[in-house]
C-alpha cells in the first residue's frame, strides 16, 4: 500500500510505503527478512530458531509470532534482566511458546563471539542462528520482494528513503529498485564506523554493489531507541496531521529526516520521494504509547 503523505509548495512529492499494514504476525520488514532464514532452518533440518535482541525487539517479536506459526520452537538471547518485570513485547513472545534465555549486558556483547555461540547452540541442540535484527544475506535477499510493492521499481521516483538499524533492508532495497532511482538510508544509532561496511558486505553477496545508495548519519537522535523532544513533537504532529502511526525507534527518525530534507531543498524541485514505513509499532509500548 502506497499512501501519499504531502506535497511542498516545489512539488516536491512525498509519499509512503505502508509495511506497517501488511502480515499481521510480523508486520513491516521483519516478516520480508525472517521468511527466508525459516525456509533455511527447515531445509537444514532444526527445529528451533534461536536469535538475540532486547526487551523490546520487533525482531523477537516477530520471530515468535512466526515460530508459532510455522510449528518451530523459537529462543530468545535477551538483554535484560531475570528479575525485571517482563515487557509487553516478551510477554507476548512467551504466549507464543518462545523461551528467553536471558543475558547480562556483558554477555551480550559476545553474540558475535564464535565461541559463546557455539555454547548457546550446544544448549539449545537442532537450533537455526538468525543474527540479532535479522541482519544477514538472506535477510536481505528477502527484503528484495519489498521493491516488488513498488510500481515499475520505484522508477518514478528521484529517492526511495528509509530507517536503518542493520542495514539489511537497505541492502534488499538497494539491489533491486530500478536504474537511476537513489536509496538514503537513515540509521538510527550512530553507526559512522560499521554500517556503510556492512551494507557493502551484504550487497556483495546479493552479487554486487550497485553503487545507488547512501547512508545520512544526522538523525539518528544520540542514540539507539533515544527519542530527543524535538522528534516527539514532530511525531505527534506527523500522527495528527496525516493519520499514520510511526514507531519512534525507527520510522519517525526517517520520517523527520524526509521533512528535513524537503524543507531545506536538499531535494529538487519536482522530486517525487519515496519512504518506507519498516513497521514496528508493537514497539511504542515500550515509550509509553498506543497502538492505535
Amino acid at each position: 500500500m502506497i499512501q501519499h503523505v504531502f506535497t511542498s509548495p516545489k512539488g516536491v512529492r512525498v509519499d509512503m510505503l505502508r509495511l506497517d499494514v501488511l502480515n499481521s504476525l510480523a508486520p513491516g520488514n521483519k516478516w520480508f527478512k525472517l521468511i527466508p532464514n525459516f525456509l533455511a532452518a527447515e531445509s537444514a533440518g532444526a527445529t528451533r530458531l534461536l536469535s538475540f535482541g532486547g526487551a523490546f525487539s520487533n525482531h523477537l517479536h516477530a520471530l515468535a509470532a512466526m515460530g508459532k506459526a510455522k510449528g518451530l520452537e523459537t529462543i530468545a538471547c535477551v538483554r535484560a534482566d531475570k528479575e525485571s518485570e517482563i515487557t509487553p513485547t516478551l510477554y507476548d513472545a512467551q504466549q507464543w511458546g518462545m523461551t528467553l534465555h536471558y543475558l547480562s549486558r556483558s554477555d551480550y556483547r559476545r553474540r558475535h563471539d564464535a565461541a559463546f555461540v557455539a555454547e548457546l547452540l550446544d544448549h539449545y541442540p537442532k537450533s537455526y542462528l538468525v543474527p540479532e535484527g535479522g541482519g544477514n544475506a538472506l535477510g536481505a535477499i528477502g527484503c528484495r520482494d519489498i521493491v516488488d510493492l513498488i510500481p515499475g521499481a520505484a522508477s518514478e521516483y528521484t529517492a526511495v528513503v528509509l530507517a536503518c538499524g542493520t542495514g539489511t533492508t537497505l541492502a534488499g532495497v538497494a539491489s533491486k529498485v530500478a536504474a537511476g532511482v537513489e536509496v538514503i538510508g537513515v540509521p538510527v544509532l550512530k553507526a559512522e564506523k560499521f554500517m556503510a561496511s556492512d551494507i557493502s558486505n551484504l550487497l556483495s553477496e546479493l552479487g554486487g554493489d550497485p553503487g545507488n545508495w547512501r547512508l545520512d548519519n544526522r538523525f539518528h537522535g544520540g542514540a539507539y531507541a533515544r527519542l530527543p523532544s524535538y522528534m516527539a513533537e514532530y511525531m505527534q504532529m506527523f500522527e495528527g496531521q496525516y493519520g499514520v502511526l510511526l514507531d519512534p525507534v525507527y520510522t519517525v527518525k526517517a520520517s523527520y529526516a524526509v521533512h528535513h530534507m524537503v524543507e531545506y531543498d536538499e531535494f529538487p524541485a519536482m522530486s517525487r520521494i519515496l519512504m518506507i514505513h519498516t513497521g514496528g509499532l508493537q514497539g511504542r509500548r515500550g515509550f509509553g504509547l498506543a497502538l492505535s
